[in-house]
């Protein structure tokens, strides 16, 4: 009985495997490095930010005590941390709020607080009310191409992710008499 050889064509599936496998690991390995990719890095940060905001602030609530965020901005090092009822902070850590060091080139351009100004080096922090409300703060974030602000609004807890630098709206300034005495409504004065 004589044999027939038949020619293959087309490439096994193993073949197949084998070459998407490899295409797969060069990808992996030549993405991180293109500058296609960095560009992504900012707006993920603004993201993160803003969802352990969202975190911290129902945290606060739901607990009743008073939460923070804090930033080390030298180190590029962000945590949280809660009052505890004897009036010691502690670490704190809860899903979705872990502390994390900055990748780079991204960067805290700086902050602004209403307890401590415009702060561009060192540590601050953004403190969380158990009643809802959030200390007013700004975040510049910077990958040295691009910026981005995030913008926290006290009262309400709102919060703005805006493309760019943005200065923060001021609350109107308090007018009071000239004095500086608060009029009283005794002596007839109405």
């Amino acid at each position: 009985m004589r044999r027939v050889r038949h020619e293959s064509s087309g490439f096994t599936l193993l073949e197949i495997m084998v070459v998407l496998f490899l295409v797969s690991l060069a990808a992996i390995l030549i993405l991180p490095k293109l500058s296609l990719h960095h560009g992504a890095k900012l707006p993920a940060l603004a993201r993160r930010l803003s969802r352990e905001i969202r975190v911290l602030q129902w945290e606060a609530i739901s607990r009743q005590r008073m939460v923070r965020l804090d930033y080390d901005l030298d180190r590029g090092a962000i945590s949280a941390s809660i009052l505890a009822p004897s009036g010691d902070l502690s670490p704190f850590e809860t899903s979705g709020v872990h502390p994390f060091r900055l990748s780079s080139p991204l960067r805290i351009r700086r902050i602004r607080v209403l307890h401590q100004g415009k702060v561009t080096d060192g540590k601050t922090f953004t403190q969380f009310f158990p009643t809802g409300s959030v200390e007013p703060t700004t975040i510049v974030l910077d990958d040295g191409d691009r910026r981005m602000t995030l913008i926290l609004h006290g009262i309400t807890g709102r919060m703005e992710i805006v493309d760019g630098e943005e200065k923060p709206s001021l609350p109107p300034p308090f007018y009071g008499p000239p004095s500086g005495e608060i009029p009283t409504m005794e002596n007839g004065d109405e």
